[in-house]
């Protein structure tokens, strides 16, 4: 803990004297949610063409990920349960 309030000191220390041209000209970023999310979806899609296996690998962990968030789900639910009906 005492790490990240010294890491945090520090990079606020460091960002006081980092000059205001440091970072080059600000990028032109899209603000419309729909339209990046769109973006995003296409670029996959042509990603995905020419390589059928690791699309389905991902698809394969999203799988896992939600299987394993639903049982994660299920055991806080009964926890809380328990913990409820202990307290009454």
């Amino acid at each position: 803990m005492m790490f990240l309030v010294r890491a945090a000191f520090w990079l606020g220390i460091v960002s006081v004297f980092v000059p205001s041209d440091f970072a080059g000209e600000a990028l032109d970023m899209p603000f419309d949610t729909q339209t990046v999310s769109f973006d995003a979806g296409e670029s996959v899609e042509n990603w995905c063409e020419g390589k059928e296996a690791i699309c389905e690998a991902g698809e394969e962990a999203a799988r896992l990920g939600g299987f394993l968030s639903e049982v994660a789900i299920n055991r806080l639910e009964s926890a809380i349960e328990a913990r409820s009906e202990e307290s009454s």
